[in-house]
């Protein structure tokens, strides 16, 4: 956290204190640079954010079902799993997809 007089990342957090009624934390910080005591207030997030794919997106492309539909390599899931650094999951799911 930066000190909001010198800017400095050099600071500590000495104690919190939950709001009882709101999502709220407040944080009581001291700066090593300067000295100054300044406090911080964090609001609780409602939902868990998920930066990852969309849900119900598919990792794998049409052309890599394809190859481990046919198995033309006589390769094992964990070894298709490894290829493509997905889990073996994946693999079963791309055996299902369509053509």
């Amino acid at each position: 956290m930066k000190c909001p007089q010198c800017k400095s990342k050099k600071t500590k957090v000495s104690s919190t204190d939950p709001h009882p009624v709101k999502d709220l934390t407040k944080r009581y910080c001291k700066c090593f640079e300067c000295g100054q005591c300044f406090t911080s207030i964090e609001k609780y997030a409602k939902t868990a954010h998920n930066p990852g794919k969309p849900k119900n997106s598919f990792i794998l492309n049409y052309y890599q079902c394809q190859m481990i539909q046919e198995n033309k390599y006589m390769l094992s899931k964990n070894e298709w799993a490894a290829i493509y650094n997905v889990s073996s999951s994946t693999i079963d799911a791309a055996k299902k997809r369509k053509k």
